[in-house]
């Protein structure tokens, strides 16, 4: 008997050394296995391949920390997971630390004054209001992080704010973009390569001032950014030449609403550019429509094509804007109107504001809220050799007016009928992909083609693997001006004084356009939110509550009886 005692707790004793040990050998080796069907804790091969490629050390400060509410505990949480996956594949080049920044803060000034000074640093808080059993409480809590190295920092608010979105959605999209910002951070800080990006100007386009907050955030992303004036550029003494007038180092081209025709040479350099790598985002409207023409004694006016003379060129790539003008009788952003009913104005929708919607199939939109736009029109796509991936569209109540199109106040009053809406998901934004064919192969004379090698300029029929976007509407860059000069934000509605996602949508589009390394394919993950039935919940919640008694019990009888039958067998063969 004293024997087996003996031998009893030496195996214990084995058991616990053994189980000691594989608990320091796994204090030092992080790895884990991802069994969920949209691997929600697995990092991108892009990101993968960043942080392995990584030679500085990377320091995280995340400021989400303290008590929580359940929500916000799951973004931490999937916060910390998504650090420690990056840190594994860096080696440990990433270390962090989740801290509370009002946890020693005493009164509401001393937690305001905590707030403004992580404000100036570019990262936001929120004051959360939470319902108790009695009353309202309010939580300050900061879902936002900075990433430091070498002593330089980039500021980083990983809660998604969208319009239309439960909380639940929000959390959700936040967690799914949590991979791509820090990443993208990363990238910022480590990455030295400068991106040269040139606004066109010289056609009509729109001006700086209406392209002032663009330029702002894009500086503020890293980005150089030039105002490029093709009108007063030094012309041959024929009045015009094939030497190029787009700055040599520039990455990407932005034409915004150009209202004026290209003649064959300008847009030979724009083909050239594309043909050399350079990338291009089109902002074009087909037709001459805006709001200011309304005011007028008949209250309307009749919208005409431009006459631009990119149709060609944009064929050749793979697509056409067509001169029409599209409406979205679910979701249009509104126009103030005062009614015989009302002695103030009314907030009504106007159709030809439709609020599109970015494609959840590309990173460019992916859990993005929707884009104002004000009188755009419909994009075909052409067959050729180029993938095309629709991102913007309206709704699948849209319809497309072809020109002329008559514009009049009066049919704002109008109910839609949705019977007369049968163009659903409408193409107002395309991202093209491939290696374009030049529209002037076998088109130059030898004369054209002597000068533009004597230049330098030897012509190419066909690009490196390029890309480009088209947006057929240019008010989607565009930001208002008050009238004192005030510049108000991208994608902000002035009468409803609401901000959409035009600011967010066109970083993506210049990230992804001019992004090497395709870090925006992080955003493609998809974490399903699976919600229980709370109906089911709430009807089955006794049988439940009474599993949950019984059955861990029940197991611990069956383990006892077991227990004591083998026991008893074992030392009735003994004895």
């Amino acid at each position: 008997m004293k024997l087996n005692s003996k031998i009893l707790w030496t195996r214990l004793l084995f058991v616990a050394l053994i189980l000691m040990l594989i608990n320091v050998i796994g204090s030092y080796i992080y790895t884990r296995l991802d069994l969920t069907s949209e691997k929600r804790f697995s990092l991108s091969p892009t990101t993968k391949k960043l942080l392995s490629n990584m030679k500085s050390k990377v320091y995280v400060k995340v400021y989400l920390d303290g008590e929580l509410q359940s929500g916000f505990l799951r973004l931490r949480n999937s916060t910390e997971d998504i650090l420690k996956e990056m840190s594994n594949y860096s080696d440990g080049k990433i270390t962090y630390d989740f801290v509370n920044p009002i946890k020693n803060a005493t009164t509401e000034d001393e937690k305001v004054k905590i707030y403004q000074e992580l404000a100036t640093k570019g990262l936001n808080g929120i004051n959360l209001k939470l319902q108790t059993e009695e009353s309202y409480k309010e939580q300050l809590v900061f879902p936002c992080l900075n990433v430091s190295i070498d002593g330089r920092s980039e500021p980083v608010n990983f809660l998604e704010q969208q319009i239309g979105y439960s909380a639940e959605e929000k959390l959700n999209n936040s967690i799914i973009g949590l991979e791509y910002k820090i990443g993208n951070a990363i990238k910022k800080l480590t990455h030295q390569k400068e991106y040269n990006i040139a606004i066109m100007q010289g056609h009509g386009e729109y001006s700086p001032e209406q392209l002032f907050d663009m330029a702002r955030f894009l500086e503020e992303s890293k980005y150089n950014i030039t105002a490029v004036d093709v009108s007063a550029r030094v012309q041959s003494k024929n009045g015009d030449s094939v030497g190029t007038w787009i700055p040599p180092n520039t990455n990407l081209l932005i034409i915004a609403r150009p209202t004026k025709p290209f003649s064959d040479v300008e847009k030979y350099r724009i083909d050239q550019f594309v043909m050399n790598g350079g990338k291009i985002l089109w902002a074009i409207d087909a037709m001459d429509a805006r709001l200011e023409y309304i005011r007028n004694a008949e209250n309307m006016f009749m919208a005409h094509r431009f006459n631009l003379n990119l149709d060609d060129l944009l064929f050749k790539y793979g697509v056409r804007i067509n001169p029409n003008l599209i409406q979205d009788a679910q979701q249009s952003a509104p126009i103030p109107l005062m009614t015989t009913d009302s002695k103030e104005p009314m907030l009504l929708p106007w159709l030809f504001n439709p609020l599109l919607t970015p494609s959840n199939k590309s990173a460019i939109g992916r859990n993005l809220d929707p884009i104002l736009s004000q009188y755009a029109s419909s994009i075909d796509l052409i067959e050729n050799d180029i993938k095309k991936t629709v991102i913007l569209s309206t709704s699948q109540y849209g319809r497309a007016l072809p020109e002329p199109v008559r514009v009049h106040l009066g049919s704002i009053k109008d109910k839609p009928d949705f019977k007369y809406f049968k163009q659903p998901n409408l193409t107002a934004g395309v991202l093209l992909e491939g290696k374009f064919t030049s529209l002037f192969k076998n088109r130059l004379d030898n004369e054209f083609i002597k000068q533009a090698k004597e230049l330098g300029m030897e012509p190419k029929d066909m690009s490196v693997s390029n890309r480009m976007i088209i947006l057929s509407d240019a008010d989607i860059i565009r930001n208002e001006i008050g009238k004192n000069g005030e510049t108000y934000p991208m994608g902000y509605e002035p009468y409803s004084r609401e901000i959409f996602g035009n600011k967010a949508f066109i970083l993506n589009c210049i990230e992804y356009l001019l992004d090497d390394e395709n870090l925006l394919e992080a955003r493609n993950k998809e974490i399903k939110v699976r919600l229980l039935d709370a109906k089911k919940a709430k009807q089955e919640a006794g049988k439940w509550q009474l599993i949950n008694l019984i059955v861990p019990f029940l197991i611990v009888v069956i383990f006892a009886i077991i227990y004591r039958y083998v026991r008893v067998r074992k030392w009735s063969k003994i004895a």
